[in-house]
């Protein structure tokens, strides 16, 4: 898959299942300790605006000590959740998880549900329905929602202007049309990377495109990766793009080459979530001043349908001997003050 030369429905299939362990429940649900108990709690979080909301905290609640810690992200992390949980042992008392990942751990009753701790139906709706929709689990609530992922193109307009692609493609003919210009600068210059790694980008793009490949009735579910039209949609363009080499299909996506190659113009854009700025200015940082954003490229020209990408919530283990405070921070991150923070740096 990762090697990917020719796209098919069970690739995405595969994908799809790719992190998704079967996780035990520890222990019974437990406030722990009052918010005026001196305590430390730990945190798991990989979005570093989650670290800036810290400070404001802790001086709200001097008690409270909060220690972030970055266990990786998504896959990598809920891995290793998985373990802790299973083991006994390790876990944290909050953790981020993408708003995919949170029914996986809310169903097997690895986390607490947060109405016991206050945040109750009328606070999420202040919220977008597609937040609302990727915590609120079997009528519980299993998480306080700290980002949305509406979907954008991310390009380097220097390597977008060197290769004559004067504005950003407002179509996926254009875009396919500035790949090509893009690579005829060097055959290490791509206008981007995708090795199959990241199933979710295409499930967005397959989205966008009016597909439904996931239908549920009742406890049936069916998957139809091969007859949909907006799968079918997707396929037609990224096969092209994958049969005449006109993208990168060997790095990994949100490896350490991957960002490289954004920074040094070897890849040249990227359509993904909308927090995606801070980690441009983090882990690419060579590219600075180079990027502009741009709408996602439509299926047509009058077609301005978006999709989103990412986005996820704060929420607190199941079994925590510090599940108030835990809850507390998280509210302060999404839905208090921090949440200042996480839009001034770059969140939505």
């Amino acid at each position: 898959m990762r090697n990917m030369v020719k796209f098919t429905a069970a690739s995405v299939a595969v994908a799809m299942m790719i992190g998704i362990a079967g996780c035990g429940s520890p222990n019974s649900s437990n406030g722990g300790a009052g918010l005026d108990e001196k305590q430390q709690l730990l945190v798991w979080a990989w979005e570093p605006t989650v670290s800036k909301a810290k400070q404001g905290f802790e001086k709200e609640h001097p008690n409270i000590d909060v220690k972030i810690v970055n266990a990786g992200s998504s896959n990598d992390e809920y891995s290793a959740l998985s373990n802790a949980i299973e083991a006994g042992s390790g876990a944290p008392d909050l953790v981020q998880l993408d708003f995919n990942a949170v029914p996986q751990f809310a169903i097997s009753g690895d986390l607490e549900e947060l109405s016991q701790y206050g945040f109750d139906s009328k606070m999420l709706s202040k919220y977008t329905k597609g937040a609302q929709s990727g915590v609120h689990i079997n009528n519980g609530i299993y998480g306080v929602p700290i980002g949305g992922g509406p979907m954008a193109l991310f390009y380097n307009k220097e390597v977008f202007d060197k290769a004559g692609v004067t504005e950003a493609p407002k179509t996926w003919d254009e875009y396919y049309e500035a790949a090509k210009k893009i690579h005829a600068l060097s055959p290490d210059m791509y206008i981007a990377a995708e090795s199959g790694s990241d199933a979710g980008i295409a499930l967005s793009l397959i989205w966008q495109a009016g597909g439904q490949p996931f239908t549920v009735d009742g406890e049936n579910i069916t998957i139809d990766l091969k007859n949909d039209q907006g799968v079918k949609r997707y396929e037609s363009l990224w096969q092209k793009l994958i049969d005449e080499k006109l993208i990168d299909t060997k790095t990994i996506g949100w490896s350490d080459d991957w960002f490289r190659g954004l920074g040094n113009g070897k890849i040249a854009s990227v359509a993904t979530g909308g927090w995606m700025p801070i980690t441009l200015q983090q882990s690419s940082s060579e590219a600075s001043g180079k990027f502009r954003v741009a709408p996602l490229p439509g299926w047509s020209e009058d077609d301005t349908t978006s999709a989103e990408n990412g986005g996820g919530s704060l929420s607190v283990v199941k079994g925590s001997k510090h599940a108030q405070a835990a809850y507390e921070f998280a509210k302060y991150v999404g839905y208090g003050p921090g949440e200042k923070i996480l839009t001034s740096n770059g969140i939505v």
